[in-house]
């Protein structure tokens, strides 16, 4: 049984341009689900779907949306109104860098609807739909900054831990229905932001050597679908998350998270 015969005819991406939220969209779209691309950059978009559809035989929609909207999940829904609505995925995220008081306002106004208000609203609507029809999945994706805590950025940190937390939590109550819920939570991912901030040396190869593909982790969540409620992709992360908590009190987790971001 492939995905559209266990979950529905479509599925839908939120964050789907690049990295992990294509390889989510080229995923279910090789199960014979029809996919709904959301993103800003609409161009990119148009492109991978067509690709899609040509690759895989399935169907595509493009909606172009700004997460950072409080609006903006309206066209989404109503977009989606009438479609056999199988799959949810919400892998879209932001966040800046810097001292909570130094970021401006507006960027945390920003980082507080795109990772978190426009993550709920999504999540809660189209749990709705699959619980009423006792059918769906839902896979959302977190980050290891969700299990410490990250200075320098730490709302976005937060953010992370919210969907986190939510997810698990969501997957609980689900466990007695057939609507599977999963969080998986990345380590370092190659995806194009990655390789264009990436540092030269020694440093970057470390970061090379320790990054998962983005296939690598959509191919691990769906592994464990229906599985298992939380998962820390690669077993890099894991023996790391292992180690931190075995190994460190929590205010030397938190100050070894912030090593990293202090001179950004």
């Amino acid at each position: 049984m492939n995905l559209r015969e266990k979950y529905g005819e479509w599925g839908i991406i939120l964050g789907a341009t690049e990295g992990v939220g294509k390889a989510f969209a080229e995923k279910i779209a090789s199960e014979g689900m029809s996919v709904v691309l959301v993103g800003r950059r609409e161009e990119k978009l148009q492109e991978l779907g067509k690709s899609i559809s040509e690759t895989y035989g399935v169907d595509h929609m493009v909606i172009r949306a700004d997460f950072a909207q409080s609006d903006c999940t309206d066209k989404i829904f109503e977009a989606t109104k009438d479609l056999d609505m199988g799959f949810m995925s919400y892998v879209a995220c932001f966040h800046t860098f810097g001292k909570l008081q130094d970021t401006p306002w507006e960027k945390h106004e920003q980082m507080i609807n795109v990772n978190v208000m426009t993550f709920l609203k999504c999540f809660y609507h189209y749990m709705g739909i699959f619980a009423k029809q006792d059918r769906g999945a839902v896979i959302n994706v977190s980050s290891l900054t969700a299990i410490s805590s990250s200075p320098y950025n730490a709302q976005y940190g937060a953010g992370k831990s919210y969907i986190k937390k939510l997810t698990e939590a969501v997957a609980a109550e689900c466990e007695s229905t057939n609507v599977d819920v999963e969080v998986i939570t990345l380590g370092t991912t190659i995806t194009p932001s990655l390789l264009s901030n990436l540092p030269g040396g020694p440093a970057g190869e470390a970061v090379m050597k320790a990054a998962m593909t983005p296939e690598a982790c959509v191919e691990e969540a769906f592994d464990n679908l229906g599985k298992s409620l939380s998962v820390i992709a690669g077993e890099h992360n894991k023996a790391n998350v292992h180690n931190w908590q075995a190994n460190k009190t929590d205010d030397e987790y938190i100050r070894y998270m912030g090593s990293f971001y202090s001179n950004n």
